[in-house]
């Protein structure tokens, strides 16, 4: 499993998209948006809006549960804690 700068990298290229493009889609500048890819430090908040750029959903899934199929937990965007 990719670490979640990876992941972001990984869709990033994919989306051909550039980190100033999400920086500013995310109201922080490059070098914040760079320092925060290099130590892996999002917000939930910053987490969910880079997945509504790139069109996707955001998923917490746990690994140690047993899910059968057709089963799925969902967190939406506005049941996160407020920071």
């Amino acid at each position: 499993m990719l670490a979640l700068k990876d992941t972001i990298k990984v869709i990033s290229k994919d989306r051909k998209m550039t980190q100033l493009e999400i920086a500013e889609h995310l109201g922080i500048s490059k070098q914040n948006f760079s320092n925060k890819m290099q130590r892996n430090t999002f917000s939930p908040d910053e987490l969910s809006r880079i997945a509504s750029l790139f069109n996707m959903e955001l998923a917490f899934i746990d690994k140690t549960a047993k899910i059968t199929d057709g089963e799925k937990f969902v967190i939406e965007e506005n049941q996160l804690p407020e920071e």
